[in-house]
């Protein structure tokens, strides 16, 4: 059946919609997410983009993730306490990538979780994972204008204002001293972290 313009107007805003909700996946080396596999992720936004652009998508029946294998090519985690990062990172290939996403106003109160994205880059290096990087996420995930890395004080300057709303106009202001002092990953609303398994044989600082 063929569609009317309309509906393929309707069909092709939907998609970019959809991948503006994963635009994280452009901080990866490749932007193909392969195999995913998420724990403990409701948002149905984020499950729906991961559904159309990855080749298979696996959510883990339990919080642990238990029975899954570890074979993936990304593994997506939300607000996840310690036990759940562990277990995510178990989940990836050697090469593949784990990404996981904390609100501040959501995040675990699970005894041990992390309480910042800084935290959460802590585990994800404990837990062996390389090149660990964190990312604020302007104004929001849902409607990010800016993911803009947390170290960088000059992207943040830049990345903040060019995302900003009248809203967060006090943050924005502050976000340049707040990247500078180490400190900005405890205020921004939404924020991000990734990190990669090592490749068999791979040399690890």
């Amino acid at each position: 059946m063929t569609q009317t313009p309309a509906l393929q107007t309707v069909a092709r805003e939907a998609s970019l919609q959809a991948s503006r909700r994963i635009d994280w996946r452009f901080l990866l080396p490749t932007p193909d997410l392969g195999r995913v596999a998420c724990i403990g992720v409701t948002d149905a936004d984020l499950l729906e983009s991961l559904e159309l652009f990855s080749t298979a998508l696996k959510l883990a029946d339990s919080a642990r993730g238990e029975d899954l294998d570890a074979s993936y090519d990304t593994v997506v985690l939300r607000n996840p306490p310690r036990e759940v990062i562990e277990a995510g990172s178990r989940l990836l290939r050697p090469g593949g990538w784990l990404y996981l996403e904390v609100e501040s106003s959501n995040s675990s109160n699970a005894p041990g979780a992390p309480r910042s994205i800084r935290g959460c880059a802590r585990e994800l290096r404990r837990f062996g994972l390389v090149d660990v990087s964190t990312y604020a996420h302007w104004p929001d995930f849902a409607s990010c204008r800016a993911i803009v890395p947390l170290d960088e004080v000059s992207a943040v300057r830049h990345g903040l204002a060019r995302g900003s709303t009248n809203g967060g106009w006090l943050l924005t202001r502050l976000a340049p001293v707040l990247a500078a002092t180490r400190q900005l990953g405890l205020f921004v609303p939404c924020a991000s972290a990734i990190g990669r398994r090592p490749e068999q044989g791979e040399k690890t600082p």
